[in-house]
């Protein structure tokens, strides 16, 4: 079986947060979250999205060139293949 996840988008931006704040990244945005936090800035990602196979998320990816990736939700650890997509990454 080939591992699928549901994306709400993918794109290419500076990242505003952590040690790699205004390094060019990629954001892979899960879609789905069963926590629905209060202050959570994204409830548009609760639903809805796209399933995309783990093959065309590393190629979408891989076609913004940037060394850095996040992985942001919803809750990204809620989909199972989640951990999959980290590990090719990683890789």
């Amino acid at each position: 079986m080939r591992e699928q996840l549901r994306i709400t988008e993918i794109f290419h931006s500076l990242q505003g947060e952590t040690s790699t704040v205004g390094l060019p990244t990629v954001f892979v945005r899960l879609t789905g979250c069963p926590l629905r936090c209060q202050y959570c800035d994204t409830a548009y990602a609760f639903s809805g999205g796209h399933i995309l196979t783990l093959e065309e998320i590393l190629e979408r990816v891989t076609a913004f060139g940037a060394r850095y990736v996040t992985v942001t939700g919803g809750e990204p650890l809620a989909q199972p293949a989640c951990l999959v997509l980290l590990r090719a990454l990683a890789d």
